[in-house]
Order: structure tokens, then sequence, then C-alpha cells
């Protein structure tokens, strides 16, 4: 009996560290960026959205351009924005009742791919997708 038991308790530990390791998050996970990285100016080369029909809405940010500046101010889309970044995340606000939280996931040379997530406050709304930028 006692053998039973301990092959049960062995069983037991092996389902919970499968079902432990086999838990995952929907976070994207980015890399670290420095201030300096991002400060400039930004064209958007591709955007795409989550949770809509594929391709309805992708692309057409394409061409816009993003201004981050050193002074925590940000201009996109003709409206000006705060920023703060923390390690992968920058975090835009000032826009009347939006959050924008961006994850960047890959930073090369002059290349960053961002998920982002776009919080309508009044709405009680979310937005979200991915866009790429090339500094110009």
């Amino acid at each position: 009996m006692k053998k039973l038991k301990n092959v049960w308790l062995f069983l037991s530990f092996i389902l919970m560290v499968a079902g432990m390791a086999s838990c995952s998050t929907d976070d994207p996970t980015g890399v670290e960026v420095s201030k300096e990285d991002i400060i400039g100016n930004w064209q958007v080369t591709a955007n795409d959205y989550e949770n809509v029909v594929e391709g309805e809405g992708s692309g057409n940010y394409v061409g816009q351009k993003l201004v981050v500046k050193g002074d925590g101010t940000a201009i996109f889309f003709g409206k000006q924005y705060t920023w703060k970044l923390d390690g992968d995340t920058l975090a835009l606000s000032g826009v009347s009742d939006i959050s924008i939280k961006v994850i960047i996931l890959k930073y090369e040379g002059d290349i960053i791919e961002a998920s982002y997530t776009c919080y309508f406050l009044s709405e009680d709304y979310e937005d979200s997708g991915h866009f790429t930028f090339k500094r110009v």
C-alpha cells in the first residue's frame, strides 16, 4: 500500500510540473532599449491589428511618421503624447482618454518591431497589433 501511495505521489508531482511548464502567457517578450535608441524620427513600414479579419486595416499606417523627442514628448498621426520608457516597454499618454503600451520586440540598427495595446478609457475598449518602424 505504501508503494502505491508513493506511485500516486510521484505521478501527481509529474503532472503538476508538466502543467506548470505548459502554462504560457500571451504577453510578448521584448528587448530592452535605451532612451537614446528610440529618440528620433521614425516611419511606419508595416502595421497590422489583432482580432480583425485577416488583412483588414493592415498597412493603413505605412508611411506615417513618429517623432520621439528627448523632452519626453512624441508626435504620431498628428497627436502629441508624453512617453516613458521602462526597459522594453514604452508608455504613451496625454491624448484625452487614450493610453498606449508599446513593447519593443526587436531593435536592430534602424529598425524597430513592436507590439502595442491601446486602451480607450472612456469606451472601455482595447485595440492591439504590431508596428515596424524605420529610422528616417
